[in-house]
């Protein structure tokens, strides 16, 4: 399974939303979209991604799933990343420095990439 976490400030940013929802129909992939100014409070990628946390952390963890995260550097990575430190937290039932561990070792498995631009 693939889950991708798209967000943009509005749908009209939704770039490639045909070919996701076709993707979403086909059962290969499950969206989670975030709009952050489509609603008076802001909604972004990091809350979507706690939000579906048990579904993040099966496929990382026990079916050895990647996680890429692409956006700009000024504060993407540093949320995604505490995000996911969060869902290992829950998941995992582990302390805050375990989860940072468990974060380190996806990253030099090559399982966790940031791709960031300013």
């Amino acid at each position: 399974p693939c889950h991708l976490f798209f967000g943009a400030r509005y749908n009209a940013e939704y770039l490639y939303k045909d070919e996701f929802e076709s993707y979403v129909k086909e059962g290969v992939l499950t969206m989670h979209t975030a709009f952050s100014r489509e609603q008076a409070r802001k909604i972004y990628v990091q809350h979507k991604i706690v939000e579906a946390g048990a579904a993040v952390h099966q496929c990382m963890l026990q079916q050895e799933g990647h996680f890429y995260v692409c956006g700009s550097a000024r504060q993407v990575p540093e949320d995604i990343y505490t995000a996911m430190k969060e869902v290992m937290m829950a998941n995992e039932r582990v302390n805050e420095d375990e989860a940072e561990a468990i974060l380190s070792n996806l990253k030099m498995e090559g399982r966790y990439t940031v791709e960031a631009w300013s």
